[in-house]
């Protein structure tokens, strides 16, 4: 079965050119009527190019490896009974301390190990300073001098003594006096009454100074 078509040539009927126009008019007043798009700007100034060097890379540091340093530590070895021979001759060979031994050059660039006795320390000596001897305390006191006793002038005599093993005065000094009066009346008592327990030393008398003050007051 085929089928044929038949097309009729008909004349275009003024209605639809009208509608057609109308369709037109709508979509042109539509694009006139839309908001106008603003492109970008133009720049229309002078481009200059500049060319920047590159940056010169940083170059690493390197670090020198400081050499390593062996450490000799002494060691303690037994000694035997016989003397040791140890060559010293070449100076790189560090020494080995054995304790109490002595190492002697010999001929030949060699040493000989010898044992030495132990170093002994003397202790320190008792030593005891000098004192006032009871016995003669009572011939301490110096006379008033007589000038002074009689002006109502007061004292003190500060000296230094020598003391020797017997404990007499060998010698005195004067540190401090507020009159010539005061001093002469001291000496004067100290080199022939003062007695002393002198000072010791590992229990032996010996000589020593000591400080001393002398008042001379009045009692009233």
């Amino acid at each position: 079965m085929s089928y044929v078509s038949v097309y009729e040539n008909k004349t275009p009927r003024s209605k639809g050119l009208i509608m057609t126009g109308v369709v037109h008019a709508v979509i042109i007043g539509a694009v006139i009527a839309m908001p106008a798009i603003e492109g970008p700007d133009i720049f229309k100034g002078t481009i200059m190019a500049i060319p920047i060097p590159a940056e010169k890379p940083i170059e690493p540091v390197i670090e020198d490896k400081k050499p390593e340093v062996e450490i000799v530590r002494p060691t303690t070895r037994a000694l035997p009974d016989r003397p040791i021979i140890m060559d010293i001759s070449d100076p790189v060979v560090p020494v080995i301390n054995y304790g109490n031994v002595e190492i002697k050059s010999g001929s030949g660039g060699f040493g000989e190990a010898i044992r030495l006795e132990p170093i002994k320390i003397a202790p320190d000596p008792v030593i005891v300073g000098a004192s006032l001897n009871r016995r003669y305390a009572a011939d301490f006191q110096p006379d008033y001098p007589v000038g002074l006793l009689r002006r109502e002038q007061e004292g003190e005599v500060s000296v230094r003594v020598l003391v020797g093993p017997d404990g007499r005065v060998k010698d005195i000094e004067l540190v401090k006096s507020p009159h010539e009066d005061f001093w002469s009346a001291t000496r004067k008592q100290a080199l022939r009454k003062w007695r002393f327990t002198p000072a010791t030393k590992d229990g032996k008398p010996v000589e020593s100074w000591m400080a001393l003050k002398v008042v001379f007051k009045i009692n009233s």
